[in-house]
């Protein structure tokens, strides 16, 4: 695992913003794109928190911190990823570099209660969504 970088990018419109940072670790389980030979090329959740230690999650306090967390197990990629949050509004971070074992996360500031949706594309393909509720 190579050590933290820092990297932001960062969208904001009034309350929202997405933005991504690398973390140290990998943390605890989490959804995967698969590869060839059944090893999955990516990882991503989201969690109640923007640590390695966070635990992915459907359900944060609105206070909370939150982050979806990225990593690609097989190759250095350019990701994008777009939060679609529960008014209609969607917002993208896009071509965000990752370095192939990296865990990166993008801070989601959202407190607005309802379901966001976290979708993650990589050569302009969808290769994930993940579904939260901020309560």
């Amino acid at each position: 695992m190579k050590g933290p970088k820092i990297f932001t990018a960062a969208l904001v419109c009034g309350a929202l913003a997405v933005s991504a940072v690398p973390v140290a670790a990998a943390a605890g389980q989490s959804g995967s794109a698969a590869g060839s030979a059944g090893v999955p090329a990516f990882k991503h959740y989201v969690a109640c928190g923007v640590t390695p230690k966070a635990k992915p999650a459907h359900r944060c306090p609105a206070g909370s911190k939150k982050g979806a967390f990225f990593k690609s197990t097989k190759a250095d990629v350019d990701y994008s990823i777009c939060v679609d949050f529960p008014r209609g509004k969607t917002l993208c971070a896009k071509a965000q570099p990752a370095e192939q074992g990296t865990l990166y996360v993008n801070r989601i500031t959202s407190t607005i209660p309802g379901v966001h949706t976290v979708t993650w594309f990589v050569k302009g393909k969808k290769i994930a969504s993940f579904s939260f509720r901020v309560t």
